[in-house]
């Protein structure tokens, strides 16, 4: 019975297709099979047309198989016809070159940046607030239920804020100033992930943060698991008062692909009064949109929700939220030394993660630009012990060095380097914020 059943259902699905333009019905079962293929989302679906889904299924994949070298684009899904949609400047050779957990090096160390050569997001340089959960504690956030849909767990030896569900939000965090950049890590393990809000809440509703269906709020969402085979989508609303001012548009990236074992993504969202330039990895997804009202304040919160699983879960950490804008050529100038904590190393290593190719680029050119030689100071947090910090910072720094000569071209004799580890702090490394502003690189000029 099984067989036949199947058999009715090749036969039927053929034969509807041959009559799509004319029929409806053909085409609808024909994307109802892709659809049990390549998401399996619709679990309403009875039993009894399964069995004739499975062998739909079957031929379709047969005829994509077939005609698999016809086209390099089969494996990337076409565009929608929202007139409104962003594509990320990304093609599909270029899909796993993305920025991983652990950073892509050479035989010496040596950080891959080739992804990131036209990465162009520098976060601000005065941090306001950061959080990293190191010391594993969720006692600076808030939530719905934050018994519930929070909790800390350990992911190969770093913590992450495991959210289940709902509204969550940093506690502490005033209103967001009008220039800010934004950043975190996200992972998601499994396809059990959900869809991620960022939220800008009017400052009208800042009593109400953990409400989960905040009216008065602009947002950027994203979602790994979609619809569409092997393609993130995300969109972004401005309302206003409680109205809608623009419609919903989309956009599309590649490199958050849980189905294609990319667990993790780097967010980084620039605003600039109320313009707003978002990034997944290195896709830009959204750049320079009107999301923000001039005349409102915002506060920060997030929101995890169900979209095409059964259950929610994701993990963030490292937020990093700054103002000011970086002019590294300005303090060189002026100040005979510059500050960054924009310089990014895998964690207790000296290793330059790669998406810290621009702000390298802008220091590299401001050197270019001046007279003198150039001395580079690393320095860490009070975590671990003098020795091992002193040691760290010096590696830093020498990375730094080695980057500036072997990816810009400095010239060697310019640059020298030390470190000073923790014996030199900006503050009394009570916070994580605190922390993060100690775990920075100098440059001086001699």
């Amino acid at each position: 019975m099984k067989k036949n059943l199947i058999f009715i259902g090749i036969v039927i699905m053929f034969s509807f297709s041959s009559l799509a333009q004319n029929f409806d019905i053909g085409q609808k079962i024909k994307d109802k099979g892709e659809q049990h293929l390549n998401d399996k989302i619709d679990q309403s679906i009875d039993s009894g047309f399964d069995k004739i889904e499975e062998g739909i299924t079957n031929a379709i994949n047969g005829k994509k198989n077939k005609n698999k070298n016809k086209n390099n684009d089969t494996d990337i899904p076409s565009q929608q016809k929202n007139t409104n949609i962003y594509t990320a400047s990304n093609s599909k050779n270029e899909i796993s070159a993305y920025d991983p957990a652990k950073t892509k090096t050479d035989d010496k160390g040596n950080t891959d940046y080739s992804a990131y050569k036209n990465f162009n997001f520098i976060a601000g340089d005065q941090i306001i607030f950061f959080e990293d959960f190191k010391d594993g504690s969720k006692k600076r956030w808030g939530a719905y239920d934050i018994d519930n849909e929070v909790d800390i767990v350990n992911i190969n030896g770093a913590n992450w804020l495991e959210v289940k569900s709902g509204q969550f939000f940093p506690l502490g965090l005033k209103t967001l100033p009008k220039n800010f950049t934004l950043e975190f890590d996200v992972h998601t393990p499994d396809k059990n992930t959900g869809s991620l809000g960022v939220r800008f809440v009017d400052q009208s509703q800042a009593e109400a943060l953990g409400d989960p269906w905040l009216d008065n709020t602009s947002e950027v969402t994203f979602s790994p698991i979609t619809h569409k085979p092997k393609t993130g989508l995300g969109n972004y609303q401005k309302k206003i008062n409680n109205e809608e001012l623009s419609p919903q548009n989309e956009f599309i990236f590649y490199t958050w692909q849980p189905e294609l074992g990319q667990f993790y993504a780097r967010i980084s969202l620039s605003c600039n009064k109320n313009k707003v330039s978002v990034w997944v990895n290195k896709e830009q997804v959204m750049d320079n949109i009107d999301l923000l009202a001039d005349n409102l304040q915002y506060y920060l919160s997030f929101h995890l929700q169900n979209y095409f699983v059964a259950e929610n879960r994701m993990y963030l950490t490292n937020f990093k939220l700054a103002t000011g804008n970086v002019n590294a050529k300005s303090e060189l100038d002026t100040k005979k030394k510059f500050i960054t904590q924009n310089i990014y190393f895998d964690v207790n290593s000296d290793v330059i993660r790669p998406n810290s190719y621009a702000v390298l680029k802008e220091i590299a050119e401001s050197i270019k630009s001046i007279q003198g030689n150039i001395l580079i100071v690393g320095h860490t947090d009070s975590d671990g012990s003098d020795a091992a910090n002193l040691t760290l910072s010096k590696k830093r720094a020498e990375s730094v060095k080695r980057a500036l000569i072997n990816e810009f071209g400095i010239d060697a004799n310019r640059l020298s380097t030390d470190g000073k580890g923790e014996s030199i702090p900006l503050n009394k490394n009570l916070t994580p914020s605190d922390k993060a502003k100690n775990r920075r690189v100098e440059f001086i000029v001699q």
